[in-house]
């Protein structure tokens, strides 16, 4: 194989096994095994590219959904209609799951024994769809909701998925579902911060960002129930 022809690794992975060998390095110095880190005036001077993900359509949603997949369904479901990560999907527990009386079940994103999370404006509590009760039944009753899922059974298993689906689109990943979570709620109307508090991001106006964050509340359960209940799953017509 040419040498153009190799799989290589993004920059960012560089940067994580470097920085992860760095401090093993830096351990066998601190107990005299070396007397310095080799690692430490290692660089990786590529730029990161961002992956380019797209959102799901309705036709492509209704398409995974009707193979009612036993492994990985469910949690389609739930990031579908919550906008959730795969990595928070499945690192959900029961203790997780909050019942606000006549405002349903909510979920607390959070560090817990199963997961961390991937920013600090990640951790939120979110109102799950009311169209997710019946699946919270159905799930256990104590520890991991998802005790055989991990991120990266779940992106497999949908790779699969799509190809069963015939869905060949270039771009679209299970996170996919995440952001057709966002464009339904934009076409509902909602307002840009509304929904970035939701699904865990940083609203887009970056030049009152701070401000807004260390004087705003954020928004009340209720309107949070308000825009999930906005947000549907596709039907044939």
């Amino acid at each position: 194989m040419a040498l153009s022809e190799r799989a290589t690794i993004t920059p960012q992975t560089q940067r994580r096994i470097i920085s992860q060998v760095g401090q093993f390095m830096d351990w066998a110095v601190y107990e005299g095994q070396l007397a310095a880190n080799p690692f430490s005036t290692v660089r990786v001077d590529a730029k990161a590219r961002p992956n380019h993900y797209t959102a799901m359509t309705d036709d492509e949603v209704l398409r995974l959904l009707a193979l009612a997949d036993p492994q990985v369904g469910a949690v389609l479901r739930v990031c579908l209609l919550s906008g959730m990560r795969a990595g928070e999907a499945v690192g959900l527990v029961r203790d997780d799951l909050i019942w606000k009386g006549n405002l349903g079940w909510f979920a607390w994103i959070r560090p817990n024994e199963v997961r961390t999370l991937k920013t600090d404006a990640a951790e939120r509590i979110v109102p799950l769809h009311s169209d997710l009760t019946p699946l919270l039944d159905s799930l256990p009753r104590l520890g991991p909701l998802f005790p055989r899922l991990s991120v990266s059974k779940v992106t497999k298993r949908f790779a699969v998925l799509r190809d069963r689906a015939a869905i060949s689109r270039q771009g679209v990943v299970f996170h996919s579902s995440r952001k057709w979570f966002v464009t339904q709620c934009e076409r509902a109307g909602v307002a840009e911060h509304f929904t970035a508090s939701l699904v865990g991001h940083q609203s887009a106006r970056s030049e009152n960002r701070m401000t807004y964050g260390i004087y705003s509340a954020g928004i009340s359960d209720e309107q949070k129930r308000e825009i999930v209940e906005k947000v549907g799953l596709p039907c044939r017509h």
